[in-house]
C-alpha cells in the first residue's frame, strides 16, 4: 500500500521557481497602482506663511520684497490703496500733499477741493468741486488707451443741480452748519436710470444738520435732513454709510473722493453711491 509522501525532490526547483515569479507579478501589480513619491510628496501650504487677511501668501517673496513697507499688498489698508502706492510710489496721503510727483495730470485732483471749499458756501462749491479720478480700465483697450489712463473726473454738478431744483438748496442757505454727502454725477445718474427722478426726499437724505469731520462719521448723530436716520456700519476694513464707501479710493494715481471739504456754512464727503437705493 502506497502513501502520498509530498512533491519528487525533482519537481522542488520548478515550484520554487513559479513561486518566485508569482510574487513578483504580485509586486509588479502593487507597483503599477502606487501613487510615485507618495512618502516624499509634501503640503505646499506647510511652507507658506500667512497674509495678514489670513490666507496663505503665494507669491514669491524675492519677487515682491521693497524696501518701502508700504507697498506690499500685505501691509496695505486695501487693494485699491496697494495699487496706488505701487503706481505713484507714495501713499495716498502724500499723492494728495504733493499731486505733482505722481502725474502730470494729478496735478489738478488734489488742489481742487481746497480750492473749491475756501470760503464758498455749501452750494457754490458743489458746482466746482473736483470729483474722483477714473481710470479707463479694460474698456480703453478698443480706444488704444492704457488701462492706468484718466477717462475723467466724476463730478457733482447733478447733485448741485438737483439742489436747486427740489428748493433743498434754500434750506441749507443759511449758516448751517450742515454736512453734505454728495454723490457723484454717475451715482445719480444710475438712481434714475434704475428709480426714477431725484426728489427733494432724496436729496435731503444726503444732508446731515451739524458739522461732522471723516473721523467723526462712525459716533455722530446721522439723522438727515429730511427726519431719516442714515446707517453706519464699518465692514472689510470700509466704513459705510447707507451701502456708501465712506473715503473711497480710486485705481491709479488720480485723486480720491474727495472728504472733509470745509465750506463756510459746513462740510462735504463725497460718495459713489446715491442714498436713496438703500
Amino acid at each position: 500500500r502506497s502513501q502520498y509522501c509530498g512533491p519528487s525532490i525533482t519537481l522542488l526547483p520548478q515550484i520554487i521557481t513559479m513561486k518566485l515569479l508569482l510574487s513578483l507579478a504580485l509586486v509588479s501589480g502593487a507597483c503599477a497602482f502606487t501613487a510615485p513619491n507618495t512618502a516624499v510628496r509634501q503640503s505646499v501650504a506647510l511652507s507658506q506663511t500667512l497674509g495678514s487677511g489670513g490666507m496663505a501668501d503665494t507669491r514669491d517673496p524675492e519677487a515682491s520684497n521693497n524696501e518701502d513697507p508700504r507697498k506690499s499688498i500685505s501691509a496695505a489698508p486695501s487693494f485699491e490703496e496697494y495699487l496706488k502706492q505701487r503706481a505713484g510710489g507714495s501713499s495716498s496721503a502724500e499723492i494728495a500733499a504733493a499731486p505733482a510727483a505722481a502725474a502730470p495730470v494729478a496735478a489738478a485732483p488734489a488742489a481742487a477741493a481746497p480750492a473749491g471749499g475756501a470760503g464758498g458756501d455749501l452750494t457754490s462749491t458743489l458746482g466746482s468741486l473736483e470729483g474722483p479720478g477714473q481710470v479707463w480700465g479694460d474698456l480703453g483697450i478698443a480706444q488704444g488707451k492704457e488701462e492706468n489712463d484718466l477717462k475723467g473726473y466724476e463730478n457733482f454738478g447733478k447733485f448741485a443741480a438737483a439742489l436747486a431744483s427740489t428748493g433743498v438748496a434754500a434750506e441749507i442757505a443759511g449758516a448751517g452748519p450742515f454736512t453734505i454727502f454728495a454723490p457723484t454725477d454717475p451715482a445719480l445718474e444710475s438712481y434714475e436710470l434704475l428709480r426714477g427722478p431725484l426728489t427733494a426726499e432724496i436729496i435731503k437724505q444726503h444732508i446731515v444738520p451739524g458739522l461732522i469731520s471723516q473721523a467723526d462719521i462712525p459716533t455722530a448723530d446721522l439723522t438727515s435732513l429730511g427726519g431719516t436716520p442714515l446707517v453706519y456700519r464699518y465692514a472689510v476694513r470700509k466704513h459705510f454709510v447707507n451701502d456708501a464707501i465712506i473715503g473711497e479710493k480710486t485705481f491709479g494715481p488720480y485723486s480720491d473722493y474727495p472728504m472733509d471739504v470745509a465750506c463756510s456754512n459746513g462740510v462735504i464727503h463725497s460718495v459713489g453711491l446715491c442714498f436713496g437705493f438703500y
